[in-house]
């Protein structure tokens, strides 16, 4: 491999998110990046996904900056538990289903008696990820979602929590310094760290370098429910759990409220516990009240997803038309093996969001095709 220095320009300067750029490209530094460099690699040598999320430094990077935002967490407790995760994202809570298929049955049959899974969409099967016992793989190798939505390439999930973080933390300034607001930000960080902690799990990485499909439980992805699960099952406060339950959705309206009780319950079955006792739920099917601001901060911290889905898609298409034109790989080939290893790399070294925003510029497929062809030699 040879290596080429790149610079990357912010995207979402008044939150201090940045995420990308190329030096050769004339792009002026930011302070989040400018430090560093993108591999070349040629044609016939990419690497496995897990392989380039831990040589790319754009990835490597932005998984700095989580664990450098836990480590502000000023509850000991909280920051440690937090900071185990983000080292070692292992399913704890997978570990009572291990070669235990009556368990698992049983959990499934329950969730769908609740109407919390729907058996058209998601099946006893395909109800829990393949699991082991060990991690699936290290929280910075995990696609930031399915491989057809936001930040879908090796190392997705830590450029989008890295993002997602340094938006929760200008909403959480901008409420103190603004209303004065009696925020917790230690919440707020923990929780925003682990929204997605489920997804190395969820979305583990197949032979052909794309990642396992995601099914549905409580009406959104598995992955959100099994975030909480683990939580619940390490025992983190309920403040926490709460706020990291919202992060798909505000409990804003009375309707609102009952989507997140379902995450909540269907989290808590899974994990073997009782969202009542737990104090996650009340009597009365509700939220705990009074309801708290740091839920909210986390799920709107969580639509970075709302930019980044529809630029990793559009890059997607304009990669494998360049693939086809100046690698001249047949159509055959645009979705197997040969192709995602493009796309990963692509993505892990400069990220999806970069080689997007350079669409929008005058020569803008001229640009891509010239970081595409000092990325990956012929």
């Amino acid at each position: 491999m040879t290596t080429a220095t790149l610079s990357r320009k912010s995207f979402l300067q008044i939150t201090a998110g940045a995420l990308a750029g190329a030096a050769f490209l004339n792009m002026p530094h930011m302070a989040f990046a400018n430090k560093a460099k993108a591999q070349s690699c040629t044609f016939a040598d990419l690497p496995d996904a897990v392989s380039l999320a831990q040589r790319s430094e754009l990835i490597q990077m932005s998984y700095n900056k989580i664990k450098e935002s836990v480590a502000t967490i000023q509850n000991s407790r909280l920051r440690q538990m937090t900071m185990d995760i983000i080292k070692n994202p292992n399913p704890t809570f997978m570990r009572q289903y291990l070669n235990n298929a009556a368990a698992k049955t049983a959990v499934y049959n329950k969730l769908v008696s609740l109407k919390l899974i729907d058996p058209a969409k998601t099946s006893l099967a395909n109800f829990l990820p393949p699991y082991d016992g060990q991690t699936p793989q290290p929280f910075y190798s995990a696609p930031g979602s399915g491989y057809g939505s936001h930040h879908a390439y090796p190392g997705g999930l830590a450029t989008h929590t890295a993002a997602n973080l340094s938006i929760s933390e200008g909403i959480y300034d901008t409420y103190i310094n603004l209303f004065n607001s009696k925020i917790s930000r230690d919440i707020v960080i923990s929780a925003q760290a682990l929204h997605d902690l489920a997804k190395p799990l969820v979305f583990q990485w197949k032979n052909d370098q794309s990642s396992l499909k995601e099914y549905t439980i409580a009406n959104t992805g598995a992955h959100h429910i099994f975030s909480i699960a683990e939580v619940i099952y390490r025992g983190f406060p309920v403040e926490e759990i709460v706020a990291q339950a919202c992060a798909h959705q505000t409990p804003g309206s009375t309707n609102e409220e009952q989507t997140v009780v379902g995450f909540l319950t269907a989290a808590a079955i899974i994990a073997g516990k009782d969202a009542k006792d737990y104090g996650l739920v009340t009597a009365a099917n509700t939220l705990p009240s009074p309801q708290k601001q740091e839920g909210y901060i986390t799920s709107l911290g969580d639509h970075d997803y709302v930019l980044s889905g529809p630029a990793c898609q559009k890059t997607v298409n304009l990669l494998q038309k360049i693939m086809t034109e100046d690698y001249h790989m047949q159509a055959s080939d645009l979705n197997g093996t040969q192709f995602n290893k493009v796309r990963n790399y692509i993505g892990a070294q400069v990220s999806m969001m970069y080689v997007n925003s350079l669409s929008s510029e005058a020569d803008g497929e001229k640009l891509i095709r010239q970081l595409v062809s000092s990325l990956i030699i012929k």
